[in-house]
């Protein structure tokens, strides 16, 4: 399987990109761009979870949809618990939720199944714990240190890559005179 390295900012983008070209509105892509972010920090192929996320099947949009207004509750303190059963859903949650604890500093923690709590900043690997994980909690102290990740984010394998395009490629004008005539594509220059 051929591995991609990408820079951070592209697997921004990209998974941006993709989430939008899947369907889901643009507050909420660049949310999950955010969550690339994090998640690759901590060892995880982003843009492989996003595309396995939201590609083909419409569930996987409506669960980030309904997981993200649950993350939004967490933050806000309205509820105090969010139960991951679907593994590949529950990564991007736990994307979402690493870099909403970032942003704003909030005492997020992973539950794992035997009872350990694990704060959200601290979480060097996330792949390490990923079988144990049930849930997502708040803390009423976020007294952990926080983790920056690595340097480089993770490589993502070339299919996911190519998927992750084709998502992206759905946001695009095609190119044909009249478009051009409204002003898409960067002209004769691209200066600007």
């Amino acid at each position: 399987m051929t591995q991609i390295f990408l820079s951070y900012n592209e697997v921004q983008s990209l998974a941006r990109k993709a989430a939008r070209g899947a369907g889901l509105p643009q507050g909420v892509a660049d949310e999950i761009g955010s969550a690339a972010l994090w998640l690759s920090a901590r060892g995880v192929d982003a843009l492989g979870t996003v595309v396995a996320t939201v590609d083909g099947d419409p569930r996987g949009s409506q669960a980030i949809l309904a997981g993200q207004a649950a993350i939004d509750a967490l933050c806000c303190g309205e509820t105090e618990r969010i139960s991951l059963q679907n593994r590949t859903e529950g990564l991007l949650l736990i994307g979402l939720a690493g870099a909403a604890a970032m942003d704003a500093m909030l005492p997020l923690a992973l539950e794992c199944a035997n009872g350990d709590v694990v704060p959200l900043a601290g979480v060097p690997d996330v792949c390490s714990l990923m079988s144990d994980i049930a849930a997502l909690r708040r803390l009423p102290d976020g007294g952990a240190s926080v983790c920056p990740g690595t340097p480089r984010p993770a490589a993502t394998n070339a299919a996911a890559y190519a998927a992750a395009l084709g998502l992206a490629a759905r946001t695009y004008v095609p190119a044909s005179e009249f478009s051009r005539a409204r002003g898409a594509g960067a002209g004769t220059t691209d200066n600007d």
